[in-house]
């Protein structure tokens, strides 16, 4: 039997539990960080706006926004290689152009997924092999299509 795709943060069929994924729990796991405290952390150089612009320019990334400020979780990062995992990237493109938010985005991330055994996606986010199915079919399913092809 094949489990059936994860509900859509905020669909009728999550839970407010599922769907609301503590902005504490993000940070705590992973960090949620300024463009400033990341592009210091990834090793971009230049001013502020220059290293926001590297952050924000070079790939979609994960923002979210608190307080009027915007804070970028930590999970989406490969800090090592200064650069966005590729999955994640993948999976960010593929939700914003299911119609998905980057809020609804990270609780996809953090919520356990019967298409990955009951695994969370943010702890496999470096298996694409097995993340990015899941992601398809999950978003495809909130659209109402077959699958959701990557670009």
């Amino acid at each position: 039997m094949t489990p059936e795709p994860a509900p859509r943060p905020g669909s009728k069929g999550a839970t407010d539990a599922a769907a609301a994924v503590s902005r504490e729990q993000v940070r705590r796991e992973f960090g949620l960080y300024t463009a400033a405290e990341l592009a210091g952390r990834l090793n971009f150089g230049g001013t502020e706006n220059a290293r926001a612009k590297n952050l924000t320019g070079k790939a979609p990334v994960l923002a979210l926004t608190d307080g009027g400020g915007v804070l970028y979780p930590g999970f989406q990062f490969d800090e090592k290689r200064a650069r966005i995992l590729p999955a994640v990237k993948d999976i960010i493109r593929l939700g914003r152009s299911a119609g998905w938010r980057d809020e609804d985005l990270v609780s996809w991330f953090f919520r356990a997924n019967p298409l990955l055994d009951g695994k969370r996606p943010v702890d496999l986010r470096e298996d694409e092999e097995r993340v990015l199915p899941a992601a398809e079919k999950d978003l495809a399913a909130s659209r109402g299509e077959q699958e959701v092809q990557p670009r």
